[in-house]
């Protein structure tokens, strides 16, 4: 399997995945034309697209949905909830592409089996992936602010996971975002801090040189060096090592992060 991450941040989330018969988008939340620009920089051809996956109806997931599925004659996956609505936003989309899954229920497409999970966010009804192909798989979870045990039980033997490490919790504190605002973001229903991403992590790897993409940082209350320190500080305190026991990165705002082959 290969993952790269094509953007990743408020201003845009775009999730990349291919296998030998599959290549799939997860979120398509830039503008179809820097979403297909950035593909190509990757070798992609977007021709070669056979689905999208949807997490939820916010825009930074969504604004370019449409026009690629129309474009490109995708399918286009999300759940009931989420069908109705980003409805207005992603416009007509051809009835035999549209597909809808039940989040908790897993399902198979082409060589992909596909594992919905419920998150915790402010919209109808978000969703995180776990997608395995034969041995391989891989975990994606951002916009949520709580990861429960089912979560982690569903996620755990990832090879990859791609895990939401929005806001260092004291430059969110003090920055300049109002009140509510900010309780909005540290709340169950906002997304996960540095040091949360950090503990979820200590309790996933396994020691067995799994890749980590710390991704949907804040551009305001987030800084990739910090994200990163305190991912790595946390995890060597218990004993992980890094180059060892699994490999960090931090996916980049609205450019490619690496190619990563598993």
């Amino acid at each position: 399997m290969k993952f790269c991450s094509i953007t990743s941040g408020s201003s845009g989330n775009c999730q990349y995945i291919e296998t030998e018969n599959a290549r799939i988008l997860v979120d398509a939340g830039l503008s179809g034309k820097a979403i297909e620009t950035n593909l190509k920089e990757i070798g992609v051809d977007p021709h070669s697209l056979d689905a999208i996956f949807v997490t939820h109806e916010h825009s930074d997931h969504i604004k370019g949905v449409g026009i690629l599925a129309r474009r490109y004659h995708l399918d286009v996956f999300a759940n009931g909830n989420t069908w109705l609505a980003m409805e207005n936003t992603v416009k007509q989309i051809e009835t035999s592409k549209q597909n809808c899954f039940v989040n908790g229920e897993a399902f198979f497409y082409k060589d992909l089996a596909i594992y919905p999970m419920s998150i915790f966010h402010d919209c109808v009804e978000g969703t995180g992936f776990v997608v395995e192909n034969q041995e391989k798989r891989i975990s994606l979870l951002t916009d949520t602010g709580w990861v429960n045990s089912k979560m982690l039980e569903k996620m755990s033997g990832s090879d990859l996971y791609y895990l939401e490490s929005n806001h260092d919790l004291q430059m969110l504190q003090n920055g300049p975002y109002p009140r509510r605002l900010k309780d909005r973001i540290a709340s169950n229903r906002g997304h996960l801090s540095n040091d949360h991403a950090a503990e979820i992590l200590g309790q996933l790897l396994s020691r067995k040189g799994e890749h980590v993409v710390l991704a949907h940082l804040s551009g305001e209350n987030n800084m990739p060096i910090i994200a990163s320190r305190t991912a790595r500080e946390y995890l060597e305190k218990r004993k992980f090592h890094e180059g060892i026991d699994f490999i960090l990165e931090v996916a980049k705002p609205k450019m490619n992060s690496n190619v990563i082959e598993i």
